[in-house]
């Protein structure tokens, strides 16, 4: 390897592995998403089981929900390492960055043309990563609420479910009813959508224009830097 390159640590394990828990997620929970909104097969299979065992509906609820509890899992850890990890704390890059105005010109026309960055780097994320960033997680939470919203929805015999009705139920009343929490949960859909491309698309300009490494980083945990 050249010698003025050298391999900088940016990432840190519990980072790579929030990372790719929550890709997994949104990508199982993308799909189940979309089957549990107009079902494209269906599996049935007579007899006394439950019915998770019995329905497609059912399985893929079944998914779709335990996938929900851990993308919440791995969104709460995210937040705790933005704020309270002594190495990943990035909370100030994620709220305040993208206020650079400065910056957005140079930003935009990097990823445009794929040509090297050229700005020294102060902050952990430039103004446009920053701005992207800050709207996945905000975009997280409400997805993690409108989820919650409906996992409740007609389960009342289940013991607790009707304290957590009445503790989500200002949500539903600021969404203005059930139906409105559901079409933000599908708008919700469609943002992380265009954000994985987005995010790709970015990634690839990082890798080209500034060839850090920045695919393979979020597997090693390394990035190159130019001394």
């Amino acid at each position: 390897m050249d010698s003025q390159v050298k391999m900088h640590y940016r990432w840190t394990v519990a980072r790579r592995l929030i990372h790719w828990t929550t890709f997994i997620c949104i990508a199982v929970l993308t799909f189940t998403g979309f089957y549990i909104a107009d079902p494209f097969w269906f599996i049935y299979s007579p007899g006394t089981r439950e019915a998770y065992n019995t329905f497609a509906m059912a399985d893929v609820r079944f998914i779709h929900f335990t996938f929900g509890f851990i993308f919440m899992f791995a969104i709460i850890m995210r937040l705790y390492y933005a704020f309270l990890s002594r190495y990943d704390a990035d909370w100030k890059s994620l709220l305040f960055e993208w206020f650079n105005i400065k910056e957005w010109k140079t930003v935009l026309s990097y990823y445009i043309t794929f040509k090297p960055y050229g700005v020294p780097i102060k902050s952990k994320y430039n103004p446009l990563q920053s701005l992207f960033y800050f709207l996945f997680i905000i975009a997280c939470i409400f997805q993690v609420i409108s989820g919650l919203v409906m996992f409740t929805m007609g389960q009342n015999s289940i013991r607790g479910m009707s304290f957590m009705q009445t503790v989500l139920y200002w949500f539903v009343s600021l969404m203005g009813g059930y139906a409105h929490v559901y079409d933000l949960h599908r708008l919700l859909t469609w943002f992380f959508i265009v954000f994985f491309i987005g995010h790709v698309y970015m990634i690839l300009a990082h890798d080209v224009g500034d060839k850090k490494g920045t695919v393979s980083s979020m597997i090693s945990g390394y990035e190159a830097e130019k001394e």
